[in-house]
């Protein structure tokens, strides 16, 4: 290699490294909330070995070392997905906005629902059944589906089949992805690899953090298949993104019953270790100086300076859907600092945080109340992607289905609907 190639070799190894290492921090920085101390910490080992890989004197070899990084990272982070740039420059159209307008420092924020806490009236990321789906979901919203989920099916290629492996990470070419333009469910670089009875089925969602099957209404390794039969066929959602309101909260406090964002300051779970991420949301259940009982799966609560229980919708009709046993509400599950037919009272400078989906949220149950300095603002407006959600937070009703729970999920089947 001459002394012209080498220097443009330095150069393009130089940028490639710039553009690793930024990545990764946008990636820290974007999902602090959402990101565990371990993907953090391995996020960390991508700038480590990227710097290794830079400091490398042959150019030849450090270009290689910093290829692998790259890929290696894309595997891990899915960044180069469609829906995660789509869910990416969404969000930072958003901020532009809000910035050109004032509106982001003052009024709004962008956030991502980063967990199934408020399901169903917030979600995360989710499976959606595509059959099962189909009867609540409207023309425009199936239309618009793919845009905001990938696809995900596997079909059974012969009788008596079973699940060969575990999911392999992969990140596809990016020629490969060249027939799916037209199709943008298809359109995602890093997914899985599936063995499924000796043939290969590519689907959406890595390891650790996105795998499938958290989210099928039926694990795929607890029984063989007949061919021709459908293991799954649906879409992999990547959750809501929603405008949080920060202003009106000091000119109107909030009311129990509304769904806000708060953060994660000073707050640590019973076991002692804090939590992981930075903004959470949940439904305010206890203002300061109540008292609370949850009974037979229901929340009531006592006033400051008021000897009667009441049930939580007597002060806000929107707890009357938590208790609808429709749509994948489920009502109030008692446990840790608030089990059943214990009562708590909030301190005064605190409230009390609830998730709808209270058998799988981590809440003021876990954590004790909230500090009132936490709070950022009301949950305001859906924007992302298009669903039934979409619009002003917590506007719809139920689906017209019963909260039931299949025998190998943790999920209602309502949850994979909408």
């Amino acid at each position: 290699m001459n002394s012209l190639q080498t220097f443009w070799q330095k150069r393009s190894n130089a940028k490639l490294h710039r553009e690793i290492v930024s990545s990764v921090r946008h990636t820290l920085i974007e999902d602090d909330d959402i990101l565990t101390d371990e993907e953090k910490a391995r996020l960390a080992e991508f700038m480590e070995a990227a710097d290794r890989a830079g400091s490398n004197p042959d150019p030849s070899q450090c270009a290689e070392e910093l290829q692998a990084v790259s890929q290696d990272y894309a595997a891990y982070s899915g960044r180069s997905t469609f829906k995660a740039w789509m869910g990416s420059v969404l969000d930072v159209l958003a901020v532009a906005f809000g910035v050109a307008f004032g509106l982001r420092a003052l009024f709004v924020q962008p956030f991502q629902i980063p967990t199934s806490s408020m399901q169903p009236t917030l979600f995360g990321i989710h499976y959606i059944d595509r059959q099962a789906s189909d009867p609540y979901r409207n023309s425009f919203v199936k239309l618009c589906t793919p845009l905001g989920a990938s696809n995900a099916k596997v079909v059974s290629p012969r009788d008596y089949a079973r699940l060969d492996s575990d999911p392999v990470p992969v990140v596809r070419p990016w020629l490969s992805l060249i027939p799916s333009l037209l199709h943008p469910g298809d359109f995602y670089r890093t997914g899985s690899i599936l063995k499924f009875g000796g043939q290969d089925f590519l689907v959406p969602g890595t390891e650790p953090r996105d795998n499938i099957f958290r989210y099928l209404p039926e694990d795929p390794r607890v029984r063989p298949y007949r061919e021709g039969e459908t293991v799954f066929d649906g879409w992999l959602s990547s959750g809501d993104h929603l405008f949080v309101d920060r202003v009106s909260i000091h000119f109107k406090p909030l009311k129990r019953g509304e769904v806000f964002v708060f953060n994660t300051e000073g707050l640590c779970s019973s076991n002692g270790v804090p939590l992981a991420g930075y903004y959470y949301i949940k439904r305010l259940a206890g203002l300061p100086g109540d008292t609370l009982r949850i009974q037979d799966g229901h929340l009531y609560i006592r006033p400051k300076n008021s000897n009667t229980f009441r049930p939580a919708e007597w002060f806000n009709p929107a707890f009357c859907k938590v208790y609808s046993a429709q749509g994948g509400y489920q009502g109030h599950q008692g446990m840790g600092r608030l089990e059943e037919n214990v009562e708590l009272t909030v301190p005064d400078d605190c409230c009390f945080a609830l998730g709808d989906n209270t058998a799988n949220s981590l809440d003021s149950r876990d954590w004790g109340p909230l500090p009132i300095r936490n709070i950022i603002g009301r949950a305001l407006f859906v924007f992302w992607p298009i669903s039934r959600r979409i619009g002003p937070v917590d506007r719809q009703d139920p689906l017209p289905v019963p909260t039931v729970y299949p025998p190998t999920s943790t999920q209602p089947t309502a949850m994979n609907l909408q």
